[in-house]
Parts: C-alpha cells; structure tokens; sequence
C-alpha cells in the first residue's frame, strides 16, 4: 500500500500549505482591521483543526476505496502469500 502512503503524505504536505496560507490570510484580515488579533488565532486554529478532522476522514474514505479495488482485483493479499508459502514447506517436508 506504498501509494496509500504517498497519497497520505501529500495531503499532509497540503495541510501545512494550507496552515500556511491561513494564517496569512488572517494576517491580513488582522491588518486591515477586519479582525482582533486574538480572533485571527483562533480562526486559524479552529480551521486547521477542521483540516485535520477532513484530512482522516479522506484517509479513511481511500483506505477504504483502495481495499474494494484490490479485492475487484482478485490480488492475493501478503497473508495469502505467507498461507501458501507454509503449504509449500509442508508439502517439501512430506517429500523428504
């Protein structure tokens, strides 16, 4: 699942992107007035925690998808693998 990773980490990336430009945007609310100083930080706080609250409902929702594409698939998982690779060396045992 080495692309579930990447595609994780990308969202991560995008997340403090995301932090980033918030946070200069509220900066720039703050200067013009728009905003206090001190709600400025706590809208920033409270939209990253709603990033982060997306961020692992995504994470959950393509786990999710890439699990229901393999098994349309029909890949053998590492635990079938591991089921045959034990077969195989019982049977080599029973040869010997």
């Amino acid at each position: 699942m080495g692309i579930v990773k990447e595609v994780m980490d990308l969202g991560l990336g995008i997340m403090v992107l995301t932090r980033e430009k918030t946070e200069k945007i509220v900066d720039e609310l703050v200067k013009r007035g728009k905003l206090k100083k001190n709600e400025g930080k706590g809208l920033v706080e409270e939209l990253i925690k709603r990033g982060r609250a997306e961020q692992k409902d995504f994470e959950k929702r393509l786990s999710k998808i890439i699990s229901q594409a393999y098994s349309k698939l029909d890949i053998a998982t590492k635990d079938d693998v591991k089921k045959l690779e034990k077969e195989i060396k019982k049977i080599k045992a029973r040869k010997r």
